[in-house]
């Protein structure tokens, strides 16, 4: 089995560990991992400040570099749903249009990926930790991300996952929000990580690089003061071999 890897701006660039992780996961598995060099930004941050036009050139890149027969698969929800929905806004030409109705149909989230038949078989994890999960918006409303995840989570000898309370609330990055916002952004992210802190988890998995960011920011910036954890990817915690792996992300 063969998947291309489409690494979405803030991994690439804030968080590269998360692509690593994904490989290493992807590897032990079996699967071979093909990473298109020349990929760029999906459009995400132009389409959703309002920018259709500056978006649209990205797309049309994104598309060709992925026009091929591998299963394409991404770290994101976000960036997945902007390929799979937000594509068909972009007012493409003919041409894109055809392209776009087939890349569609193959780009997955990775915790959707990796809960194909034929790749769910092929999971196996072990890591003695308590974490607690904060999904995404585009995984709980968009992908089938979070619903995999947790089945994927289950599967993990030796892990104990907790649910935080109100765990379906937005983390406060939502891109754009984030900056025209900071005050309420800031807010919400406190009001979640003292809902974990609560629970007082190992590591806390997220499944969008936006979302790690904006958590590990505030927790420490304005975070609760008596706790610290590791807040990770959900590949992370997959490709783990310790928890002491784990405690010495940053």
């Amino acid at each position: 089995m063969k998947v291309s890897l489409f690494i979405p701006c803030l991994v690439d660039r804030y968080l590269p560990d998360i692509g690593v992780a994904c490989v290493k996961l992807l590897k032990s598995m079996g699967i071979r991992v093909y990473y298109p060099g020349r990929q760029t930004c999906c459009g995400q941050p132009a389409f959703n400040a309002g920018y259709p036009d500056l978006a649209r050139p990205l797309a049309r890149k994104m598309l060709k570099l992925f026009d091929r027969g591998d299963l394409v698969v991404s770290p994101s929800g976000s960036c997945v749903t902007m390929v799979r929905e937000s594509y068909g806004d972009l007012d493409l030409d003919d041409a894109d249009l055809q392209r776009w109705k087939k890349v569609k149909e193959k780009v997955f989230d990775l915790a959707e990926f990796l809960t194909r038949d034929e790749v769910l078989e092929r999971f196996e994890s072990k890591i003695e930790a308590r974490a607690v999960m904060h999904h995404s918006c585009h995984h709980l409303r968009h992908t089938k991300g979070a619903t995999a995840l947790e089945t994927l989570a289950a599967k993990v000898e030796g892990l104990e996952l907790m649910t935080s309370p109100e765990a379906d609330r937005c983390c406060g990055f939502g891109g754009a929000f984030s900056a025209k916002l900071p005050e309420l952004s800031i807010a919400m992210a406190q009001d979640r990580l003292q809902a974990m802190a609560e629970l007082n988890p190992d590591v806390v998995v997220l499944s969008d690089a936006g979302c790690i960011l904006q958590l590990r920011g505030v927790l420490a910036g304005s975070g609760p003061a008596d706790w610290k954890a590791p807040v990770i990817h959900y590949a992370q915690l997959f490709a783990a071999e310790s928890l002491a792996e784990l405690l010495h992300v940053q």
